[in-house]
């Protein structure tokens, strides 16, 4: 692999196969029937997205489950052709690849990309935070873009092109400006609402709040679960876990984590009299002192008694 400007990536011939896995992750280049040595890539990073432009014989890719960070391989990809014939298949569907239709599909889920011919292709990669969990979930198989919207794939067609043609005369605060360009195209593609979406995150927001807000007070109650608080919150018990998604957790793990903070906290303020590591334990909602123990080894690596003479010295 060659440098020739800054964060773009070059590959061609032999080295073509072991970028490719460096760039898009879990998968497997068969040229049984091409000639290997035909193959290119140009890749730059534009802001969160990745785009690349990409020419091979004929060669089929197996892409397997890719389980990398989400901001790399494991992004969400939207290929367009703008020459030869392909196919994309997965999880049972079949959908041809070309010039007039922008494909985008999810590579965690395992697929099989057949280019019969020659190809010369664009491949945009989004990080899956770019498009709502509703969107991605719909992305069990290839998403075709409706024809509605065929303007609006040229002009993200012209404008991926461009891009990757002038690459080496972009600073870092252009790319990132026409890749958050290019998300925002995608994301009307697939029928992101961006008012709507901007609606239901300050929606989820107010409710982990109230939802924080009713831990907090009924932290001693050991039957405080994700139903209850549904249940006081007037929602479902599924609207109360996407409030917490944005922060990479649950509620389970919230209240958990909030009672041990809690322990931690009294603890270092303990007296060291008989008996009272169990009453803080008891009145944070754990069942047991043995559980308590466990719980709070497994978050601070030391039990609740060596954590209070550490605060008490």
């Amino acid at each position: 692999m060659e440098q020739v400007f800054s964060s773009v990536e070059v590959a061609k011939g032999k080295d073509f196969p072991s970028v490719a896995r460096s760039l898009f992750g879990n998968v497997r280049l068969d040229f049984q029937r091409g000639d290997e040595d035909k193959s290119r890539l140009v890749s730059a990073m534009l802001g969160t997205c990745r785009l690349t432009r990409l020419e091979a014989d004929t060669h089929t890719v197996f892409g397997g489950r890719v389980t990398l960070g989400s901001d790399n391989p494991d992004a969400i990809k939207l290929v367009v052709q703008t020459h030869g014939c392909s196919s994309l298949t997965q999880n049972g569907r079949h959908v041809p690849v070309g010039a007039d239709a922008i494909v985008i599909y999810d590579p965690s889920r395992p697929y099989v990309l057949t280019n019969r011919t020659a190809v010369r292709l664009l491949l945009l990669q989004l990080p899956r935070r770019a498009l709502p969990a509703a969107a991605v979930t719909r992305l069990m198989e290839p998403f075709v873009a409706m024809p509605e919207h065929a303007g609006m794939q040229r002009i993200l067609l012209s404008l991926m092109d461009a891009t990757i043609r002038e690459i080496g005369e972009l600073d870092d605060t252009a790319r990132a400006s026409l890749g958050q360009t290019m998300i925002e195209l995608v994301r009307t593609m697939i029928g992101v609402d961006p008012q709507r979406e901007r609606s239901i995150a300050h929606s989820l927001d107010l409710l982990r709040r109230r939802v924080k807000d009713f831990v907090s007070d009924h932290i001693s109650r050991p039957d405080l679960d994700v139903g209850m608080i549904a249940r006081r919150m007037g929602c479902s018990v599924r609207y109360v876990y996407r409030a917490f998604e944005v922060e990479g957790t649950t509620p389970a793990g919230y209240i958990w984590s909030l009672r041990l903070e809690k322990a931690a906290s009294r603890l270092r303020d303990a007296t060291c009299r008989p008996g009272e590591i169990s009453e803080i334990a008891f009145a944070l909602g754990f069942s047991s002192s043995a559980h308590f123990s466990r719980a709070f080894r497994g978050r601070y690596a030391l039990s609740p008694s060596k954590w209070r003479k550490i605060g008490a010295a």
